[in-house]
């Protein structure tokens, strides 16, 4: 750890009257995978799309290497290094696992040398073999960690997930969970934002728990399943 790569700090969002986060700060460490956790309306989905620039808080600031980006797009702070994937699959049916890498990695590359990074991608998110497939092909699984790969390709410094565990089968979520330790061995901080928790358990990992649009736990994973105050909002008492 290195200290916090991201951040938000008393961050208020409203739509009308309602709340969606209020006060909220929590921080992310450099080289962690930091999940986000909490029940129906929590303030997940704001959260994450305050992070990643999508919507800007009503008050309060995000913060990413030192850098105030609160009120910085979305595409200025990809380029920052900040990626994200999306719970829906973001590819291109029509074409091939590798002609969709194409599109991300056009930026960065020269076009001869794309073919060969794609195929590096693909090994990576443990596609290798299927370059030539066309998406709508692939399992539900594979074409989840293509999209990862997608996210990837600019090789970026965070990774934000959104319930990269949906619709997945037993094995494909062991499998997802695999890579997003392999990609974070590799020094990628990744943050899952899930509701899982049988996934989150797997990644054993900091977890922060939201509530009425503030932190209300954070803590190892073993630390939040055990915590009295946080079974209870996840059956509705609180």
């Amino acid at each position: 750890m290195s200290g916090a790569i991201l951040s938000v700090r008393d961050v208020h969002k409203v739509y009308g009257g309602v709340h969606a986060l209020n006060g909220l700060s929590l921080e992310v460490e450099a080289g962690e995978v930091h999940c986000v956790v909490g029940p129906n309306g929590a303030g997940k989905s704001t959260f994450f799309k305050t992070l990643i620039g999508v919507e800007r808080p009503t008050s309060g600031s995000v913060v990413y290497k030192g850098q105030d980006v609160t009120r910085l797009p979305a595409f200025r702070r990809a380029r920052l290094g900040l990626s994200v994937k999306f719970q829906n699959i973001s590819a291109f049916g029509e074409l091939t696992a590798l002609q969709n890498l194409f599109v991300p990695l056009r930026r960065n590359h020269p076009k001869a040398a794309i073919p060969e990074r794609a195929s590096a991608v693909l090994a990576k998110v443990g596609l290798a073999g299927l370059e030539d497939v066309e998406v709508r092909r692939l399992s539900h699984g594979q074409q989840q960690w293509l999209s990862i790969g997608l996210s990837i390709a600019a090789e970026p410094d965070v990774l934000l997930l959104d319930e990269p565990a949906a619709g997945l089968s037993a094995d494909e979520t062991v499998k997802t969970a695999d890579l997003i330790r392999e990609l974070n061995g590799q020094g990628m901080t990744i943050i899952v934002i899930e509701h899982d928790m049988a996934f989150i358990r797997s990644l054993n990992a900091r977890t922060s728990v939201l509530h009425y649009g503030r932190l209300f736990a954070q803590g190892a994973f073993d630390e939040i399943a055990a915590n009295a105050d946080v079974r209870r909002i996840y059956l509705g008492t609180a």
